[in-house]
């Protein structure tokens, strides 16, 4: 079962200007530098929080340059922790899912699932580092919500997770988030599906951009401290931008992430408002 969302890979054409940019950003550091040979690129990991950071660099021809080549530099896959990664793998396989495996950590690369890369790894504890806490939500652009919601929580083992609905006027689109956790206090780590119904807005945009197809639009961290990072965003560079809702609600530009659509949030002002099976319509 999947317990946690645990790490983001982000394609990039230069993976030390990149891991540079970002731990001078959220004071990260890079704990492991290595060839993915399924990948065909260097593997820059940071640790990022309790959670990772990897950077893939094409090395040559192969999954993460034909991302790059066609225009996607960024969000590459979203990653998960899990009790036993081999039987996700397996039932991806069973479905018609092309899996990469090193060792008990495997990879579905963003061509062969939707433009939704997927890595998949044990459960593993890591000492928090910089200004974020950690990773809790991996937010796809889909062209279908219903079938697509269903499709992955299919795929992924989640067909008993509890799953909310809302729509957002501000942001043009319909939604879904499927969590691992569903009681309050708990984590807030979840799966989030947007099919956009105003396509002149980010996520509209994002997916036309696809061909329609959809991929991971954005991803989202918590911290203690939103303005330390909020701060820290402002005083490198700019791109900050508050939520129109809550001050203690955010989003980091793409353009100082190497192409990762940020939000950040405060667990406790997320807590109080998350739905549940007995109150499913909190979030509105």
């Amino acid at each position: 079962m999947i317990r946690q969302t645990d790490r983001l890979a982000l394609a990039v054409p230069d993976a030390d200007q990149a891991a540079a940019d970002l731990n001078a950003l959220f004071d990260s550091v890079i704990i492991d530098d290595r060839h993915d040979p399924a990948a065909r690129a260097r593997r820059v990991t940071l640790q990022w929080g309790t959670d990772q950071l990897e950077l893939f660099e094409p090395t040559e021809d192969g999954p993460v340059s034909e991302f790059i080549g066609e225009g996607k530099r960024g969000l590459f896959a979203g990653g998960f922790a899990c009790d036993d990664p081999a039987t996700i793998a397996s039932g991806l396989e069973s479905a018609g899912v092309p899996v990469a495996q090193e060792g008990d950590r495997f990879t579905v690369f963003p061509a062969d699932l939707s433009g939704t890369g997927i890595i998949l790894s044990p459960l593993a504890n890591h000492q928090r580092v910089g200004l974020n806490d950690r990773l809790w939500q991996i937010t796809y652009t889909v062209p279908g919500l219903a079938e697509d919601v269903a499709r992955y929580r299919t795929l992924l083992g989640l067909t008993d997770a509890f799953t909310s609905y809302y729509d957002s006027e501000v942001w043009g689109y319909h939604a879904a988030i499927t969590w691992f956790d569903s009681q309050k206090g708990g984590a807030l780590d979840s799966l989030e599906f947007l099919e956009p119904f105003d396509h002149g807005k980010a996520a509209g945009r994002f997916l036309a951009r696809s061909g329609g197809e959809g991929g991971i639009y954005m991803a989202s961290v918590q911290t203690d401290d939103i303005f330390a990072l909020r701060d820290r965003v402002m005083s490198t560079g700019g791109g900050w931008e508050a939520s129109p809702k809550d001050e203690y609600t955010g989003f980091i530009h793409p353009r100082r992430t190497h192409g990762l659509l940020l939000g950040v949030v405060t667990y406790s002002r997320f807590d109080a408002r998350k739905p549940t099976p007995e109150d499913p319509d909190a979030w509105g």
